[in-house]
């Protein structure tokens, strides 16, 4: 821990700085960002299981958390506290989300075995590449970049709409990389860093993929090593993720400590978490629920504006 968090500390201006160029591209209030952004506030704080999260329910929570995030018990939270606590939470997400992952792998691995035999030979696993190159190639030059639109989704049916409507998917922790989108495929298999992939480089990766999954080198994957290669692949992103979580947690220590005495007290605590309801609570009525209208979005670095027009007022002479 003690790495993560010299990274953290180290990493926390540049996390910053990165932020402030990101802040560039438009944000869009959706219902969908909306009201998964309540949704998982709700997973989080509501105690008693009724859907709902009222202002006592929530600075109840908010107290119990403070009082268990100061593992010295001197009433105050530092660096090593705060990012220590954040990253024992979001590592129980992590195997949560790694399990649901693997969970998936054999039915991947299915779809991929045509013949059902129970292997996936080297003609089965060419045939997968190319309906996710053609797929994404939406306008048939041979290659994959910002110019092919986003293949349209298909068209889900009505009652798995309302379904997903009606209880907006948990946060997803653990993105991984896929070929379903221009993002993924680019992500995967644009090795020289160009922005596209051409064919050729597409297939070349393929079959580089196939011979290092391929374990035994007997010319076709059995469901063990297609597993084997996928956990390998998903371990190193869950590392990636812990890593980017502790920077982040630098960040966000910083903005939580408004009079930048490295220690974040009760009442900073406390008034992070009152913005925090505030905004979702979008129908002013002191509940958090699902039938709120969605939040807006937040402005690009508004909290570590926030947080430094605070440190310039505890600064000024009084």
């Amino acid at each position: 821990m003690k790495k993560h968090l010299i990274t953290a500390l180290a990493c926390a201006s540049a996390t910053l700085a990165t932020a402030s160029i990101a802040a560039d591209k438009p944000s869009t209030a959706t219902h969908e960002n909306g009201a998964q952004a309540t949704a998982f506030f709700i997973e989080q704080y509501d105690s008693n299981g009724d859907g709902k999260v009222d202002a006592a329910e929530f600075a109840s929570f908010r107290q119990v958390r403070y009082a268990e995030t100061d593992a010295n018990k001197d009433g105050q939270v530092d660096l090593d506290e705060y990012v220590s606590e954040y990253a024992g939470r979001h590592d129980r997400e992590l195997d949560h989300a790694r399990k649901g992952q693997v969970e998936q792998t054999q039915t991947r691995f299915r779809s991929v075995d045509k013949d059902a035999d129970g292997f996936i030979s080297r003609a089965e696993f060419d045939a997968s590449g190319e309906r996710g190159f053609v797929h994404i190639d939406t306008n048939k030059d041979g290659k994959v970049d910002a110019a092919d639109a986003e293949p349209a989704r298909p068209a889900q049916p009505a009652a798995t709409t309302a379904k997903a409507n009606a209880k907006p998917p948990r946060r997803d922790v653990l993105k991984m990389p896929s070929t379903h989108t221009r993002a993924g495929l680019l992500e995967i298999y644009d090795a020289d860093g160009d922005g596209a992939v051409t064919r050729t480089e597409f297939d070349r990766q393929r079959g580089e993929a196939f011979a290092r999954t391929d374990a035994s080198h007997d010319g076709r994957i059995d469901a063990e090593e297609y597993q084997s290669e996928f956990e390998d692949r998903l371990d190193r992103q869950i590392a990636k993720n812990r890593e980017a979580s502790n920077k982040q947690s630098g960040v966000r220590f910083k903005a939580l400590d408004t009079n930048a005495d490295d220690k974040i007290g009760a009442a900073e605590y406390t008034a992070s978490g009152q913005r925090m309801f505030d905004r979702l609570d979008t129908a002013r009525d002191g509940v958090v629920s699902r039938d709120d209208p969605p939040p807006p979005p937040r402005e690009p670095g508004s909290e570590s504006k926030d947080a430094a027009a605070s440190r310039e007022k505890a600064a000024s002479p009084r």
